[in-house]
């Protein structure tokens, strides 16, 4: 596969984070609008109830309509909030090292990388497979003029809480002029599985970006 290719590859699963964005930006302001309605539909419930202490039988049943729309409108918003804002669930991804392994692999052809790993074969965070796979593909398309690029993929504990710690290094700077691969994916999907992402500039020349993620134990 060539480098267009791997980039064109790249792209398509961009617009598709995009898109998803999108979609979880909209939830949000729909749940955000629900809330605000169910808390006038909560007045409205509270206004009936003093209404019912000061009608007549006439009155009365004109409460009675209101509380039912307001109990009906009640559960739809509700029905709407589950919807918009869904139970938020830790799912367990692919085996980080295999996987990294298995990617570069396929891109090696195209950008030669150094790997090292030292992690559990069996260690995983929220990402999937194909998630991973385009994790290092950013990584790699961002490095991929730079003379020589290692990556190390480790597990780590901070605070005694298990991580994975991804660090793509450069030995030395690309050639002037050469533009780097933005890094808008590996930056969405370091969001999305709770993990932090810094860069820094590498003694001796070259620089060193590093991504912590959350790791997943076996029973999620």
């Amino acid at each position: 596969m060539t480098k267009t290719e791997l980039i064109n590859r790249q792209r398509r699963f961009e617009w598709d984070l995009a898109r998803e964005e999108h979609a979880r930006e909209a939830a949000k302001l729909v749940a955000g609008k629900t809330h605000d309605l169910l808390n006038l539909v909560q007045i409205v419930k509270l206004a009936t109830f003093q209404l019912e202490k000061r009608c007549d039988a006439t009155g009365q049943e004109f409460v009675a309509d209101l509380e039912r729309a307001a109990a009906d409108a009640e559960a739809s918003l509700r029905s709407l909030m589950e919807v918009a804002r869904p139970e938020q669930v830790v799912v367990r991804g692919a085996p980080v090292g295999p996987t990294v392994a298995a990617i570069l692999d396929e891109l090696r052809p195209t950008i030669p990388i150094t790997l090292h790993l030292a992690i559990g074969p069996e260690t995983a965070t929220q990402l999937s497979a194909d998630e991973l796979s385009h994790l290092v593909l950013g990584l790699a398309l961002d490095a991929a003029a730079a003379p020589l690029i290692e990556l190390y993929v480790r597990d780590r504990r901070i605070h005694g809480v298990p991580w994975v710690e991804i660090v793509r290094g450069t030995a030395l700077p690309p050639p002037e002029g050469d533009l780097p691969f933005d890094l808008r994916a590996v930056e969405a999907l370091v969001t999305r599985a709770g993990g932090e992402l810094s860069q820094s500039e590498r003694r001796g020349g070259g620089s060193e970006l590093v991504i912590a993620l959350p790791a997943i134990d076996s029973a999620g």
